[in-house]
């Protein structure tokens, strides 16, 4: 839905520092063996390619791999401590799996499409939300294959702005997007600009998508909610964007379903009151159970992040 930097969740109306975090499989020279063996190998040979990066990534790149069960152990303390291994294995098996698909896409044929995700679950409340005639602020978080949902929105015929703010990677940011142009995706980079704002709000205005990732927050004014029974701070911009335009703010979600993927999406809501954190409550519950319901798709590779 949102692209796949660590914390793109700030336009420039809610101020504060944002900053990157990179897996160790978010290399340019991954993307591109992707995108190259995408389009000869069969996807079943390229996930079994995927599982044996993945493995050799969780044992090699140990930062990222103690960050994620760090995360895991505060948000599941019941699990035990193999369980937790074992979970964390499999989240760096689908990350990779995530990166072969992310390269397939923009290969792949309109059926194969239809068939990798057939449904989304309440869709209805997406053409609810467009009826209001303000656009949509369609919010997600780093579970499941994020990305696919901006692409199978727009095979809708809905017209999807990605915010996000520089990778730090120069050829990352040029291979996403130039993806997302082939797709038809705007990307609307948050540099510090004040122009970046005004096209935020411009493409709320003509009635399009604006989609943002909100699980990462390490700005000053963040909004607080309490995210697994600990203190978490929520991007302020989607509130003041639903408040200064009128748009509902709409959770979002793309999760692997078997071979394929399901989209789930939650109630809309508005920010009629002056307060954020009513909102940051709802945001912290839209993650919180898609995360119970997929904890071995929450790509939570960040230190502290919960």
């Amino acid at each position: 839905m949102a692209i796949e930097n660590e914390n793109p969740g700030r336009p420039a109306t809610s101020g504060g520092s944002a900053h990157t975090y990179r897996h160790g499989l978010a290399r340019p020279s991954f993307y591109k063996f992707g995108y190259s063996l995408g389009k000869w190998l069969p996807r079943r040979v390229l996930f079994v390619l995927a599982d044996l990066l993945a493995d050799a990534t969780h044992r090699t790149n140990p930062e990222p791999a103690r960050n994620l069960q760090a995360n895991l152990r505060s948000a599941f303390p019941r699990r035990s401590e193999r369980e937790v291994q074992e979970l964390s294995k499999r989240i760096f098996r689908n990350f990779a799996r995530n990166l072969v698909d992310y390269g397939r896409f923009h290969t792949i044929t309109d059926e194969a499409l239809d068939r990798l995700l057939p449904s989304i679950q309440h869709l209805h409340f997406l053409e609810e939300s467009f009826a209001k005639g303000r656009g949509v602020i369609l919010v997600t978080g780093h579970i499941g294959n994020w990305e696919l949902g901006a692409l199978f929105f727009g095979r809708l015929g809905f017209k999807i702005n990605v915010v996000t703010i520089p990778e730090g990677k120069e050829r990352i940011d040029s291979i996403r997007g130039a993806y997302r142009m082939r797709q038809d995706i705007r990307t609307i980079v948050v540099d510090g600009s004040p122009f970046s704002s005004l096209e935020i709000v411009a493409a709320l205005r003509r009635g399009e998508i604006v989609a943002i990732l909100v699980d990462r927050w390490e700005g000053a004014d963040g909004v607080p909610a309490k995210f697994f029974g600990a203190d978490h701070r929520f991007p302020r911009g989607p509130f003041v964007l639903s408040r200064a335009t009128g748009a509902p703010i709409l959770p979002a979600f793309i999760v692997r379903d078997g071979s394929g993927y399901r989209g789930v999406l939650d109630p809309p809501f508005f920010m009629e009151e002056p307060e954020d954190e009513p909102g940051a409550r709802r945001l912290s519950e839209s993650l919180e159970r898609m995360i119970r319901a997929c904890p071995d798709q929450w790509y939570n590779f960040a230190p502290g992040t919960r």
